[in-house]
Formats: structure tokens, C-alpha cells, sequence
């Protein structure tokens, strides 16, 4: 292995450790071999790229990501506002993107149980298999926070100098330290409470938050500027004593602009003494807690077993109204359970169509002008066909039939063949109403709730219309594209060597593009929406019927 710059930089600290009562040196293999380990896998944020890389240091890869994701942060340094103003900007947003990775990320490391049961019966004591565990977290959370933050520090020297890089420096190692005991004081509090597969199931769904607040923040950070006022005169409210980004932003008014009123003596007095007392507590009294209760992540209670037997029958009672023979019914439940199972797949699948829910909502934004009151903007959209952008959400709902074919449990695939399966359509019609009924329909209809509180029940025909519109979509994806069995691809190999993808999005884009002209055309014709819907049922019912015309020779 090799050694490591940052653990030559470690080095220079090891007499601390040992006073601490930690064997240094077996602390050190382990945080190297933790380091090179770390170096072959690839973020939560990363995961959209094509992951064959294997000669490619992947954390270095994602650490120049995280420094152009910074450039944003970069650009708020020359912004002409109160250093407190903007500072609270800038650190909130480090917070939230350090404290969002490491919940995502690296929860898989902060709650790692296999070092300890390889590590437990050799001769190495807890304190120093903890310890490494703690100087591994800070590392890479330091690392994450450095790379981000790169760009403002380099900004910040140009524009205020090297003591303003000094002190953003030391915060960023303080904040560093204070998500670790935040993130380990969540963990433990849901550690109590839940069992194992629930604490998973709670960090798989921060990880689809994360990635949805990162696409949704990519699309509005070109229009955020345009919201801001910059005539902004502070006035201290007693809740913001409980949000960090305060705290932290305190010192620099504090020091460059000789702001010395006592709520920013107090905020900055909180931005050092509560972080370094959090890294003690945390070292002193939670991780002895902490890790006894790390081994509840290997155990299921039987209210979890009660609740899947209960869930079992119900699943069996729905598929039976969508579905007709045997197999078309036990791939439907088989379908539904991969998905509701399947981490990786819903990391996958709920970003995408959480952000065509959002989509129509960035289109209307910009109806959003500067001199408009709120109001006078909603009663501009109730009166026009702003519902329309709905059908850019239909480009993405269609296209959910395209994810069926990926699983981390590929491997499995061979039973398809083993299993007496006549007909290969059964499987293909069965899970492909499983996906629809699993995830098209509740997002639609989240989409038709806010769009009919928005513009009242006379777009009703209109919503179903386009809905039907999508539907028509996935039955024509699905007729062009190569049929591939259900779940039987690896995500990597799925993501690189996916034939005519780019061909099928913008067929989709031009699809949804004449189906939304001819729908703006119509609904000025009397009946012509009523029509409309009718002709587009009669096509997916006639799509439907012959989709799912091929043999096992066919894929």
C-alpha cells in the first residue's frame, strides 16, 4: 500500500494518540488501509457516471466534482453583501453538502461493523479500532470539505486576504468535526429506536433526497441571483442561535468589519467552544453507546417479519385485479418487491421522477418577474395553459418502463430460463403494470392534486389527457427498444452499453413536443380534449395487444 501524504501529516500528531492510551501505529495500518479502500469506490453523487474506470482513483475523481460544484460557492465571495450575510450563505450551503455526503456516503463506514468483528479477536483494543474509525471519518469529510470549499478559499485570499483564508481554513476543519458528532448523534437516536434494515432505509432515502436537492439547485442556481436583495440589514432572532451556519458566519463581522455587538461575540464564542466539546463527547461518551448498539444493524425484530407477511397478502390481493394467468401475476409482485427492496434501484428511479414533478414548476418560474406581485403571477397562469409543461414530466414518467432491467442482484437472472415460462410476454406484461401502478400513477397523481388546486377541476380532461398521452409513450419505448428481461443487468453495464438511448430521449422530447401542439390546438375546439383522450385510449389499448407479440427467440 501506499503511504498516504495525509498520514505523514498524521504522523506529526501521534504523541496525542498515545497519551490517549491508542496503539499509534496499529491505528495508522488501519486508517491506511480504510484510505486505499477508499480510493476504489465511488460516491453517491458520482454514481450517474459509467463506472468502468478501473485504473481510475475514484475518490480523487469525485474530490475535482465536489471542487466544480465549489465554483458556485466561489462566485458568492465577490457578491457586494455584509460579510455576515454572505458568509451564512456560503457555510450554509457547506454544511448542508458535507453533512448531506456524509449521511449519504459515508454512513457506510461511520456504521461498518465487519472491521470490528475481523478486528475484535486479534490483539487490538477498542480504543484504537474506534479511533481509527474517527481519524478515517475526518479525513475524508476534511477532504470533501476542502475540495468544495477550494475555490472560495483561493477567491477569499484575492478579495480579503490571507487572515480571511486562515480563518475560513480553521472553521472548515471545526465544521468537519461538528457533522461527524451530528451525524453520529442522528444515528444514534435511530439506532434506538429502529432496527437494522429501518436505519438502511432511512440513509437510502436521504441519498434520493440528496441527489433530488442537487438537480433541483442545479436548475435554479442560474435564476437564484435574480432573488437576491442585497440591501439586507441583520436583525438577530433568538432561533438563530440553533442554526449552525450562524454561528460560523459570526467571526468574520466580528473581525473584518469590527462588528462587536454581543449576539456575534456569542455566536463566534459558539462556533468554537460547541464543535471541539462535541468532538470530546463524542470521543469520551457516545461511541462506547454507539457501537454496542452498531450490532442491532444485523438483526431483524419480528414486528418487521409480521409487518412483510402482512404486506404479502396485500400484495397478492392487488395483483390480482391488474393481472390474468399465474406468471403474469407473480412477476407483477415480484417486480413490485425489487423495487421496493432494491436500494440502489430507488436511488436510481425516485430522483428522476421526483424531478418530474418539479420540472413543470421550472418551466412556470419564469413567469415569476420582478414588479409582479405573487398574486398577480398565479391569476397569469390560472388563466393560460401552463399545465401543458406537464408533458415534459411525461418524457421521464414513459420512460420508468427502461428501468426494470437493472438490479445489484443480476446474477440471479439464470432463473428465467430454469423456470417453465412459455411465454416470455407474461413476464414483460407483468412487470411492466407493476411499474406502472408502483410509480407512475402515485407520482401523476401528486402531479394532478397540485396542478387542480393550482387551475380547478376544469383541466381535469386535460390532466387525464396527457396522462394517457405518457402511457401511449411507454408502450411505443417499449415497442422500439430491445427487450430485456426484467432486473437481469448490472447498473454499470447498463448505464455504458444502453443501445439507442440517446435516439429514444429525443423521440420522446419530439413525441410529447406535437402531442403537447396538438393538445393546445384542440383545446380550443369544442369536445376536441374529449376527443382527444379517446383517440389516445384506442391507441394504447392497440399498442398494448401488440407490444407483446415476440418469443424467447426475440430477446
Amino acid at each position: 500500500m501506499k503511504d498516504i501524504w495525509v498520514l505523514k501529516l498524521l504522523d506529526r500528531f501521534s504523541s496525542i494518540f498515545t497519551k490517549l492510551g491508542i496503539d499509534y501505529k496499529m491505528m495508522r495500518k488501519i486508517v491506511q488501509l480504510k484510505l486505499t479502500l477508499d480510493s476504489r469506490r465511488t460516491t453517491t453523487i458520482m454514481n450517474n457516471n459509467n463506472s468502468d474506470k478501473k485504473n481510475r482513483n475514484q475518490f480523487t475523481y469525485s474530490l475535482f466534482m465536489y471542487g466544480f460544484l465549489g465554483l458556485f460557492i466561489a462566485i458568492f465571495i465577490f457578491m457586494p453583501m455584509p460579510l455576515f450575510m454572505k458568509m451564512n450563505f456560503i457555510l450554509g450551503m457547506i454544511v448542508f453538502m458535507i453533512m448531506a455526503t456524509m449521511i449519504s456516503d459515508f454512513s457506510s463506514v461511520l456504521l461498518d461493523i465487519k472491521d470490528k468483528n475481523i478486528l475484535v479477536p486479534r490483539p487490538v483494543d477498542s480504543r484504537t479500532i474506534n479511533a481509527a474509525k474517527l481519524v478515517h471519518i475526518f479525513i475524508y469529510l476534511f477532504s470533501i470539505t476542502a475540495a468544495f470549499s477550494g475555490l472560495a478559499i483561493i477567491a477569499s485570499i484575492y478579495k480579503y486576504g490571507i487572515l480571511f483564508a486562515l480563518v475560513f481554513l480553521l472553521q472548515l476543519v471545526l465544521i468537519s468535526g461538528f457533522v461527524i458528532f451530528f451525524t453520529s448523534i442522528l444515528y444514534f437516536f435511530i439506532l434506538s429506536m429502529f432496527d437494522g434494515e429501518k436505519l438502511k432505509d432511512v440513509i437510502n432515502y436521504f441519498q434520493i433526497v440528496l441527489s433530488i436537492v442537487i438537480t433541483v439547485g442545479y436548475q435554479f442556481m442560474g435564476r437564484i441571483f435574480n432573488l437576491f436583495d442585497y440591501n439586507i440589514a441583520y436583525e438577530p432572532k433568538w432561533w438563530h442561535y440553533m442554526i449552525p451556519s450562524t454561528w460560523f458566519a459570526a467571526p468574520y463581522s466580528l473581525i473584518f468589519e469590527g462588528n462587536k455587538s454581543l449576539v456575534f461575540i456569542v455566536f463566534t464564542a459558539i462556533s468554537i467552544i460547541l464543535p471541539l466539546a462535541a468532538f470530546i463527547l463524542y470521543f469520551k461518551v457516545i461511541t462506547p453507546y454507539f457501537e454496542r448498539n452498531l450490532q442491532k444493524l444485523s438483526q431483524n425484530n419480528e414486528r418487521v417479519k409480521e409487518s412483510k407477511e402482512k404486506k404479502v397478502k396485500r400484495q397478492r390481493n392487488f395483483a390480482g385485479v391488474f393481472t390474468f394467468n399465474r406468471t403474469e401475476n407473480a412477476f407483477f409482485r415480484f417486480t413490485q418487491n425489487m423495487i421496493s427492496n432494491e436500494r440502489k434501484l430507488k436511488l436510481s428511479i425516485y430522483p428522476s421522477l421526483a424531478f418530474s414533478v418539479i420540472m413543470p414548476f421550472i418551466f412556470m418560474a419564469n413567469q415569476f418577474e420582478k414588479g409582479k406581485s405573487f398574486s398577480q403571477v398565479m391569476s397569469n397562469i390560472r388563466g393560460g395553459k401552463a399545465y401543458l409543461f406537464i408533458y415534459f414530466s411525461s418524457i421521464v414518467l414513459a420512460g420508468a418502463v427502461k428501468y426494470i432491467t437493472r438490479s445489484e442482484k443480476y446474477k440471479g437472472a439464470w432463473i428465467y430460463k430454469a423456470l417453465p415460462i412459455e411465454k416470455p410476454a407474461d413476464v414483460f406484461k407483468g412487470a411492466i403494470k407493476a411499474v406502472i401502478l408502483k410509480l407512475v400513477v402515485p407520482v401523476y397523481l401528486v402531479i394532478t392534486v397540485i396542478f387542480l388546486i393550482i387551475f380547478g377541476p376544469r383541466i381535469l380532461l386535460d390532466l387525464t389527457g396527457i396522462f394517457l398521452s405518457a402511457m401511449l409513450l411507454s408502450m411505443l419505448i417499449f415497442k422500439l427498444s430491445k427487450k430485456e428481461l426484467p432486473f437481469h443487468k448490472d447498473f454499470a453495464t447498463t448505464k455504458s452499453n444502453e443501445e439507442g438511448a440517446l435516439g429514444l430521449m429525443f423521440g420522446s422530447m419530439a413525441y410529447c413536443g406535437g402531442c403537447a401542439g396538438i393538445h393546445f390546438a384542440l383545446a380550443k375546439i369544442q369536445y376536441g380534449i374529449l376527443a382527444y383522450n379517446i383517440v389516445l385510449l384506442l391507441l394504447f389499448i392497440l399498442f398494448w395487444n401488440i407490444s407483446f407479440r415476440f418469443s424467447w427467440k426475440d430477446i
